[in-house]
């Protein structure tokens, strides 16, 4: 930070379900406090919280309430019939939230990455709103429909969350465009461990599969290992599931085949010195692998942004995917790896080298200070 910007003070709104949100924001946080700033963190979950907490940030439990779809739409009726129980909780967590920020200082901006919390304490103390996501393309850009999902209820759930916003900063592996001038599109936010990470190209594929409702690893582990030893026995393949998988899973991994518990340092590791990398279609997969030069093959999860990432990294040719785990699609993944590795660490370079957090932190700098006469008259 030069010595003509003054500290700043900014509370950062996470999504607390899985990691790829809370691994993306601690970078952008973490960056920001060696700028000299302060950053306080509101999340949901106690994992979450501890995981911020553990990283030195002061954090803060808020409500996330269940926004599911059906039909490719949130029904209000279902909405309603899935939070009624838990909404007075979230308004106490809310009313708390607003009482610890009076208390502790209200900060020059916010940040959110797709959840409610901090927009609606950045509508109620008058603060400047930024969301840092890779979602809020759903909502500013008119994407096809994939198959037989649609990006209806994604931007339903975004102008839920957050009706309005002053910045977006939208994440994207792949190149985007839009006329708006609130928008601007972003390299992923990649931590400095896995550009840093040494990359090899071994005979070695990793994977890793997540469970979503009632679609978990099972099948995918039970067809990729079967693939592998009866098709590929020259190669190793090393799968990471999570520990309430691993009891079910282990007996699928034999000799060259292991099945491991999911930590994510071992998980980076070992992608860096894989040929190839099969996984659901989770963004922030797809970007750390792809930073790392290793194509995809994708089988993604029953949702629209799933679906939506499988096929921009098809249709760019970055990996592949199909349905579901498939000898004749696997095979042919594993053929063409060379190729695809090739076509990934061009995109790569040409695409996603550039460090996203300068930019997060010049426009946070940039923005007019809390009590100036440009803020108060903008934000009546």
């Amino acid at each position: 930070m030069s010595g003509n910007v003054r500290p700043l003070s900014v509370i950062i709104g996470v999504n607390g379900i899985g990691m790829g949100h809370s691994v993306r924001q601690s970078v952008i946080a973490q960056y920001l406090r060696d700028r000299g700033h302060e950053v306080r963190v509101v999340t949901n979950g106690a994992a979450r919280v501890e995981y911020f907490r553990d990283l030195g940030f002061a954090t803060w439990d808020g409500w996330m309430p269940t926004l599911l779809a059906r039909s490719d739409r949130i029904h209000t009726s279902d909405a309603v019939r899935a939070n009624a129980r838990q909404a007075p909780i979230g308004l106490a967590k809310h009313l708390r939230l607003r009482r610890i920020v009076r208390e502790t200082g209200i900060p020059d901006a916010f940040i959110t990455d797709y959840e409610p919390n901090t927009p609606r304490l950045a509508y109620h103390f008058n603060r400047p709103l930024i969301s840092v996501d890779q979602q809020s393309k759903y909502r500013h850009l008119d994407l096809p429909t994939v198959g037989r999902y649609a990006r209806t209820a994604d931007e339903q759930r975004l102008r839920c969350f957050a009706p309005r916003v002053d910045r977006s900063f939208i994440c994207s592996y792949v190149p985007l465009e839009a006329n708006d001038r609130r928008l601007e599109f972003i390299a992923p936010v990649i931590p400095d461990s896995v550009r840093s990470t040494p990359v090899s190209t071994e005979p070695l594929a990793t994977a890793y599969f997540s469970r979503y409702f009632d679609h978990g690893p099972e099948d995918s582990v039970r067809t990729l290992t079967t693939v592998f030893r009866q098709y590929v026995p020259d190669r190793a393949l090393r799968i990471y599931v999570q520990p309430t998988e691993f009891g079910q899973l282990r007996q699928y991994g034999d000799g060259k085949i292991e099945i491991r518990t999911f930590d994510r340092e071992s998980f980076i590791q070992d992608m860096a010195r894989s040929e190839a990398v099969f996984s659901n279609a989770g963004f922030n997969l797809i970007s750390e692998a792809f930073v790392l030069g290793k194509p995809v093959h994708l089988i993604p999860l029953p949702t629209y942004d799933q679906h939506w990432c499988a096929k921009v990294v098809a249709e760019a040719e970055l990996g592949t995917s199909a349905p579901r785990i498939d000898g004749g699609a696997v095979l042919d993944f594993l053929n063409r790896s060379r190729e695809l590795r090739a076509n990934v660490v061009r995109h790569r370079d040409q695409h996603l080298r550039a460090d996203p957090r300068e930019r997060i932190a010049s426009y946070l700098e940039g923005l007019p200070t809390a009590g100036s006469p440009t803020v108060a008259a903008s934000r009546r």
